[in-house]
């Protein structure tokens, strides 16, 4: 197995969003704004080299949006993840599968590429997966969270993409398991990694960066927040216990990072970036 970061791009977000009700003289020394309450967010996914499977997880943005879009969300890169595969010696064409955590835009909208108003696969050999419970949700979200998704796209890809919807968690490729955590969106599936020595897991929304690490430390973005703040304080209970290795898609400045459990709560224990295999 090897694993390589893969980026796709970066947008920016308000920083009261990513921290709801913490107050910004808390949240602002560990994950600094600009003068206008923006900070600096990034999609980092996950190519995972079986050898006779290539596996993706996540797809970041892609091209769909218009210069006003891109610039109230900071988005300006649309071809990225396509030099970043080339820069560790993959093609596109050489994923045969790629994993979404969620049907949000900024994790699945990039399986796609909008060709002069053609939609078109970006990774044309690829089966994709999500889970069952989001894709129906993504059907019948309420006002609040519904902006977060593209009909068009997500029909394309089910027509088009060979979508698989999973209804269970475990195992899904080998060394690859799933797990389902529903306070962010109903069905978010979080993969966790076996590389032999360590796990790894890919955080997508369960928790954005390593700033919010705290169990308080909310995103306004969670639909559910009590159900995610339950959910967060168990996951980092087993994750200090069992040493996991958090892999951050949307932290601008820290892709991995260890936890500890305090007697007031979880922390990070070291941060650092990997090159994994």
């Amino acid at each position: 197995m090897k694993i390589h970061p893969i980026h796709a791009g970066n947008f920016s977000c308000d920083g009261g969003a990513l921290f709801s009700v913490i107050p910004k003289p808390m949240w602002n020394k560990v994950y600094p704004a600009d003068e206008n309450n923006i900070v600096k967010m990034t999609m980092r996914c996950m190519l995972i080299d079986l050898g006779d499977r290539k596996i993706l997880v996540e797809a970041g943005v892609g091209n769909h949006y218009t210069e006003k879009v891109r610039r109230n969300n900071g988005h300006e890169e649309t071809d990225v993840i396509e030099k970043s595969l080339a820069g560790k010696g993959y093609s596109a064409d050489e994923i045969t599968d790629v994993v979404f955590t969620h049907l949000h835009w900024d994790h699945c909208n990039g399986a796609v590429l909008n060709k002069n108003g053609q939609l078109k696969l970006q990774f044309p050999k690829a089966t994709h997966w999500c889970s069952k419970q989001q894709w129906e949700h993504a059907q019948i979200s309420n006002i609040r969270e519904r902006a977060a998704y593209y009909p068009e796209i997500l029909e394309f890809l089910r027509a088009q993409g060979q979508m698989q919807l999973i209804e269970n968690e475990g195992e899904i490729f080998p060394g690859i398991s799933v797990r389902m955590y529903d306070g962010h969106t109903p069905g978010q599936m979080i993969p966790f990694i076996n590389s032999g020595e360590k796990t790894y897991v890919y955080m997508s929304d369960l928790i954005p960066t390593a700033a919010n690490i705290p169990v308080v430390w909310l995103a306004s973005y969670d639909l559910f927040p009590v159900t995610a703040l339950e959910e967060k304080e168990a996951f980092l209970r087993e994750a200090a216990g069992e040493n996991y290795i958090l892999f951050f898609e949307h932290d601008f400045y820290t892709e991995c990072a260890t936890v500890e459990w305090t007697e007031n709560g979880p922390k990070v224990k070291e941060k650092f970036s990997i090159k994994l295999s």
